[in-house]
This record gives structure tokens, sequence and C-alpha cells, in this order.
């Protein structure tokens, strides 16, 4: 089994999973008259053993809860689809961005799709070797096997004008802005075998960089200077975007779960339900325990601040959109405080990512949010397969061969 979008065939209805460290989120989407639905829902708590420091290890317990979640998820439809997407939040995720000009032999012609495609394959060896390099810095590791999983344009320009669709333009000078996801192969063989213990068709891995600005399209900040945050229990996913496009992305490789430990370490005396209990209630313990929750915010929002400055120096901020498990308003709070003291924008405005699931209710649409930006990048993608020309405008131009 290979993942491009050939694979992908014309159906109506699939799942979109997010295999988290503490939780299984599963949708069972369809789309009708082009527009995303919320046929089930679920969400399965994971083992501890099945997730260790954010990655999977051991497969046949993360199989065996994604099966008992799509089971959850199934108990009222008639038939279950077949197809899978599978967010893809690994702290093994790399990304590069290559900004390209492309001088055009012929400027008087009009601009094809496989001329857009011809340029974009000629940067993919490139940024391997670019990617190479982040590698080493990151994990230490010389060489490693990785596979491309998204080719996708962000940005594209001929003769100083910015398009969203450069089709039947003519120009000269035509300007990419191009990112390129990587995750090792090994990565890749493990979701495959998931998916045979499933018994599902995995047509893509869509990385979380990807499918978080999703949320914000239909907003009108979106073609602000913005970022998003998900708070998840072991990872924290950092995308920032200026004017519809994206810069780049970064994944912390610690979410809530180092404040569980920080609370082991600093309360001994306290038990799993009371920490569980602490965390959930923050804003009524705070003031309890607060050395504790100081040191993890203090540790969370400096590693925060980095990681959005490696994205990109010229970071100067109007919105930052919140999502995932470990959001809360207290959390908010203590961010914009956070904010207040660096120089990265004027009075930051933070809210929450407001998503409304049917059959869902307000309380867990938290949990929801990466699952649902999966679903609705998949939604895009299918309906972009049927308009080859449109194709090219967004996300996913898939090259996994």
């Amino acid at each position: 089994m290979s993942f491009k979008i050939s694979n992908i065939v014309d159906y109506n209805q699939f799942i979109a999973l997010d295999i988290g460290t503490s939780k299984i989120k599963v949708l069972i989407c369809s789309i009708e008259w082009a527009e995303l639905k919320i046929l089930g829902s679920a969400i399965m708590r994971q083992s501890k053993k099945n997730i260790i420091d954010g990655e999977i290890a051991n497969l046949y317990g993360v199989s065996e809860t994604i099966k008992k979640a799509i089971s959850k998820a199934w108990e009222n439809l008639d038939e279950i689809p077949n197809d899978m997407v599978i967010s893809l939040g690994s702290t093994l995720t790399f990304s590069d961005i290559i900004r390209m000009n492309y001088i055009r032999e012929n400027p008087e012609e009009l601009i094809t799709m496989d001329e857009i495609d011809h340029i974009v394959k000629k940067v993919e060896h490139t940024s391997l070797d670019r990617v190479k390099g982040k590698i080493r810095e990151r994990t230490g590791i010389i060489e490693s096997e990785m596979k491309l999983v998204t080719t996708s344009l962000i940005s594209i320009t001929v003769d100083g004008k910015k398009l969203g669709n450069p089709i039947g333009f003519t120009g000269k000078n035509i300007r990419l802005g191009i990112i390129n996801i990587f995750v090792p192969v090994s990565y890749v063989s493990m979701i495959q075998n998931i998916g045979r213990w499933l018994s599902k068709n995995v047509i893509s891995l869509i990385p979380s960089i990807v499918t978080l600005p999703k949320l914000l399209e239909e907003k009108n900040e979106n073609f602000d200077f913005n970022a998003c945050i998900d708070f998840g229990s072991s990872k924290t996913t950092i995308v920032i975007e200026n004017k519809g496009e994206i810069l780049g992305g970064n994944t912390l490789n610690f979410g809530f779960g180092l404040l569980e430990e920080t609370f082991k370490q600093k309360a001994p005396n306290l038990g799993y339900l009371d920490i569980e209990h602490h965390i959930t209630h923050i804003e009524e313990t705070y003031e309890e325990y607060k050395e504790i929750f100081d040191i993890f915010l203090g540790i969370l929002f400096d590693a925060l601040f980095v990681a959005m400055t490696d994205i990109t120096s010229q970071l100067f901020l109007k919105n930052i959109f919140i999502s995932g498990g470990g959001f809360s308003p207290f959390l908010q709070k203590k961010l914009e405080e956070y904010l207040k003291t660096k120089n990265i924008g004027n009075s930051i405005h933070v809210e929450p990512v407001v998503i409304n699931i049917e059959n869902i209710s307000p309380h867990d649409t938290g949990s929801f949010t990466q699952v649902l930006a999966l679903a609705k990048a998949t939604e895009e993608m299918l309906l972009l397969k049927k308009d080859p020309i449109a194709r090219i405008l967004r996300y996913i131009i898939y090259r996994y061969e």
C-alpha cells in the first residue's frame, strides 16, 4: 500500500483518526452536497503502555484501542467506511519551506498545471537535504531514511502579483512558496501496519501543520498574522501563518503530561486521581499549588516563544488561536499575561478555536479540534480531486512515490 492521491476513489464517507497520547479521537464523516457532515464520534482513553515519550510503543495495543473507538462511533450507523485518514502530529515530523523563482522561457504562453507540477518537483531533493540537517540538530541521528508525505503550495506569485490560481495567466517570473513534510520511513510502515490490523485503507497521513490552519479559514482574521497552538498531553503544536500563507510549524515534545510529572515530583503524596483533578480544575486549585503550576507554565510558554521565533524572526502576531484538550480559560489568561512581556505583537488577541460539531457536547469539542481539522482538510482534498485545476491552489499535492 502506498499513500498517494490516486488511491482516493470517488467516495463520500471516511474515518478521521487522531492518535493521541492519552486519547484516541475518531470522527466518521460524510461529504454531502460538497459539505462535511459528522455522522459519528468517539473518544477512547489510551493505555500509558501504548505510548512512550509521545510515540507509539505498542502497535497491537494502539490498534485495539482504535478499533474500540471506531466501534463506539459507529454504533448508531448502518455501515462503517473502509477508508481512513490519520493526523500526523509526531515530533519526528520535519518540515521545510522553500521559496523559489522560476523564469519562464515563453512568458506569453498560458501557465499550465503540468508546468507548476514540474517546478514543484525540482525542489524535493534540495528540501530533503536540508531536512537531514534538521534531523541531526534535533535528534542527534546522523542518517535516517525519510519519506516525503506532503508537498503543499502555500503561495504563488506571477510577476510580483500574488495569485490564488495561476492557471490561464501569462508571465515571466513565477515565485512559489512550497512546504515539504517528511517523516521516517519506519513511521510510515508502522501506520501501514495499523491499517492492516484494522482492515482499513489508510489513504493519507496529513500533518497537523497543514490541518490546523483549516480551522481559521472561515474567520475574518484568516489573513492576519496568526499563530495556532494546540495543547495536547505529550505534544504542543505551533503553526504560524500570515496573510493566509503558512510560514512554518513546530511540535514541542511535551504537553500537559509534563504538568502531571511535575506534580509527582513536587507533591509525591498526591495520587493519580488527585493530580488529574487539580489539572482539570486548574483555576480552582491554582493558588494552593501555585509553585507547581508556575514551574510548568514557565517552561511551556518559554518553549512556545522559542518555537515561534524559530519559525520566523520577523514575528509580530495579531491573533493566537488555542485548541486541544489542554485548553482552559485559565491557560488563555496566563498566556495573555506572558505575551505582554514579549515584543512579538501589539495587544495580541488570544482566543480559543470555537468549533460546533453536531452531536458532540461543547465540553468535548476542544479534544476533537485536531481530528476536525483533519476532516476539513480531507474534505478539501476530495473536492479538489474532482477539480484538477483547483487542485494546485491549496493544500494537498501528494508525492508519496
